[in-house]
């Protein structure tokens, strides 16, 4: 699940950036500090110069990494990750080649027991910073450390160092798996809290029955249309439905296959408001709307005759049976204005509906001032 989510993986990208930035810096200026107390620079002034410099430049380098980032990272993930994972271990290969002539090569045994310390710090640190990349961590502390364990395990004399450093990355690895399952977890529990939140969000403005938008969510809409066309000078129209003789459907064949009539007729306004901007709801008991924003105000009595007529040639039909069906619609159109109440619409087409009604049912009027 979080392999397959890109925000998720650019979130891990970012965070496994962020923990390493640290050891960055440290890794920059590390060596001198072993070297300086034990006049290691003084003794092996070329060596120091190598092994510095080189953590010092592969720093730099990593910087810079770190300050392009953002264009990188948008041109080509894999590209950032590869240089990512190169850098660091170029880093991981700088440290073990002086991990190996810190125990194997007798000019360095003056500083032997501060790169033993050396040695347990930066391959936990870089296991920690690593763990959103597990599978890179163990590959980075490899790198550290199998070079030691190989060589000690070879040279009888530094066997007891090559047992020690062998028993510390395993430890350090199981520790590393285990803490990079709960990073994962962790994601994972997100994921689950946000699905969940974002179903809740869509239940909140779906209607139960019909599953077509509420009127909760269509009050909220209704306002941001309207505010939208009065920036723009659109025309914002209202078609309002009412299914024609509900009551008497309820009352003769009960309210399951009222209700299933009404679940029918808001299945085809919904195919009906087809484009994005359409806005088909439940508006309450046996009534629709479709909301319809557009240029000139004329789309909407050519869709409420469209919806009509679908729905008288669409009888509804359960068990066998066949119910027919019609709507009356009220169709009402107006130029938003800020001068204007957003209601003067609803009103508008709920005046459109009643004579609608009131002339015989299964009509489109539409409101004239």
């Amino acid at each position: 699940m979080i392999d397959k989510d890109p925000k998720i993986q650019r979130r891990i990208d970012m965070d496994l950036l962020s923990r390493s930035m640290t050891g960055v810096v440290v890794y920059g200026f590390m060596l001198p500090v072993v070297f300086w107390p034990f006049d290691f620079y003084i003794l092996q002034p070329l060596l120091s110069k190598v092994f510095a410099l080189s953590m010092l430049f592969i720093s730099i380098l990593r910087g810079f990494h770190y300050v392009l980032t953002k264009p990188i990272y948008q041109y080509s993930v894999k590209l950032w990750r590869s240089s990512f994972f190169f850098l660091s271990l170029c880093h991981a290969s700088i440290l073990s080649t002086f991990f190996v002539f810190s125990i194997f090569d007798e000019r360095f045994t003056g500083i032997l027991h501060v790169t033993m310390l050396a040695i347990g710090g930066i391959s936990s640190g870089a296991v920690v910073a690593l763990v959103p990349r597990i599978k890179f961590a163990l590959v980075n502390l490899s790198v550290l450390l199998i070079p030691s364990i190989v060589l000690g395990i070879i040279t009888s004399e530094k066997f007891p160092f090559a047992v020690m450093i062998a028993v510390f990355f395993g430890y350090i690895a199981m520790i590393g798996v285990r803490s990079s399952k709960e990073y994962n977890r962790s994601f994972e529990i997100e994921l689950m809290l946000d699905q969940q939140k974002n179903e809740l969000e869509r239940l909140s403005k779906i209607d139960a029955l019909t599953n077509i938008y509420n009127r909760g969510y269509f009050n909220l809409e209704f306002e941001k249309q309207w505010e939208y066309a009065s920036r723009l000078k659109l025309r914002l129209s209202l078609l309002l439905v009412d299914v024609d003789h509900f009551k008497a459907f309820n009352d003769n064949y009960g309210h399951l296959l009222g209700d299933a009539c009404l679940m029918h007729v808001a299945k085809i306004i919904n195919q009906v408001g087809k484009r994005e901007t359409d806005l088909a709801a439940r508006f309450g008991g046996e009534e629709f709307v479709l909301l319809i924003l557009e240029n000139e105000g004329k789309e909407a009595v050519k869709v409420a005759e469209v919806l009509r007529q679908k729905i008288e040639k669409s009888p509804f039909k359960v068990d066998g049976r066949s119910f027919p069906v019609t709507v009356s619609i009220g169709v009402a159109s107006i130029q938003p204005s800020h001068k204007i109440d957003s209601r003067q619409l609803i009103e508008q087409a709920d005046s459109a509906l009643y004579k609608a009604k009131h002339q015989g049912r299964n009509l489109v009027i539409v409101h004239s001032n």
